[in-house]
């Protein structure tokens, strides 16, 4: 069973220092987590919100297995900075990056040198950015470091690829001007239960974390087989009657992403219960989060 926390913002709290956030990683990890998840907004009105990238980096020396994952607005992103962005991260961490793809926060024309687009503009332009943003990370394959200083070679040419992408949103050359990340891609992340919402899920994502009410059975038929599917649930009440929760859930889908502000708690008193009911390992069996997760790493789709 995959468990993936998502620590909930709060209006009460002041603008959060790095040492809280430090504090949050290591509760999660000594909790057996496979991820936390930084999408939220944080502190005070107005929110306090930081640049993922940054905050990953910062947080991956104080963890050495939990996923690290942050959000990207990806109706206005551009994929080369994603790309570039996410291959740096994926490298710093040792393979633990992930990207949530944020589709619901703005509004179309949020940003002024935004055109206004219909809705599904938006989502034809999200799925078009994380496509090339996969295609920019494949650009070099694995083989394509060399290293060879005797005769001042950095790299081999023949497996850094021009991704020659011309589409409705993005035309891009390529090839990305940064190695290709340890994961091969780092995963990709969505939490939106549109229908529009659903097909880009469907379409791009690795991950699928439903809203709490939602019926799994319905979105599993939206998304179909290939992304991971999580369902969203709260910690609350006494740690036995949510660890059978739990266990109830892993048989209607992959995982849980649970939302709490007392992650001591819930490494101190709810995995143990689930490592003794079999639903966690006793310890990580993996180091980057694809293993994690159950996801196999992506061979560069432009390999011979």
């Amino acid at each position: 069973m995959i468990l993936t926390v998502s620590p909930p913002g709060s209006s009460t709290l002041p603008a959060p220092s790095l040492s809280w956030f430090r504090g949050l990683v290591r509760a999660a990890e000594q909790g057996g987590l496979d991820a936390i998840l930084f999408d939220g907004q944080w502190g005070p009105t107005p929110a306090f919100n930081l640049d993922p990238i940054p905050l990953i980096v910062a947080l991956a020396e104080c963890s050495t297995r939990i996923g690290l994952a942050g959000a990207i607005e990806i109706d206005h992103a551009e994929p080369f900075n994603i790309a570039r962005s996410f291959a740096a991260a994926d490298r710093l961490t040792a393979g633990r990056s992930a990207l949530i793809a944020a589709t619901g926060a703005l509004r179309p024309g949020d940003f002024g040198h935004a055109p206004k687009r219909t809705t599904a503009e938006r989502y034809a332009r999200a799925a078009e950015c994380i496509a090339v943003a996969r295609k920019l990370w494949d650009s070099w394959e694995d083989e394509a470091i060399l290293l060879d200083k005797p005769n001042g070679r950095f790299s081999n040419p023949d497996v850094v690829h021009p991704i020659n992408h011309a589409g409705t949103f993005f035309s891009v050359r390529g090839p990305l001007n940064a190695p290709r990340p340890l994961q091969g891609n780092p995963p990709v992340i969505l939490r939106d239960a549109s229908p529009e919402g659903l097909a880009l899920a469907r379409e791009s994502a690795d991950l699928f974390i439903a809203p709490e009410s939602a019926d799994l059975g319905a979105i599993r038929q939206a998304i179909g087989d290939r992304p991971r599917l999580l369902a969203t649930l709260p910690f609350t009440g006494k740690p036995e009657t949510f660890a059978a929760q739990l266990a109830e859930l892993s048989v209607l889908c992959d995982g849980v992403d649970v939302v709490t502000a007392d992650l001591e708690a819930f490494a101190d008193q709810v995995t143990p219960l689930l490592r003794s009911r079999g639903l966690r390992p006793p310890a990580y069996a993996g180091i980057t989060l694809r293993e994690h997760l159950g996801l196999a790493r992506p061979r560069s789709q432009f390999a011979a």
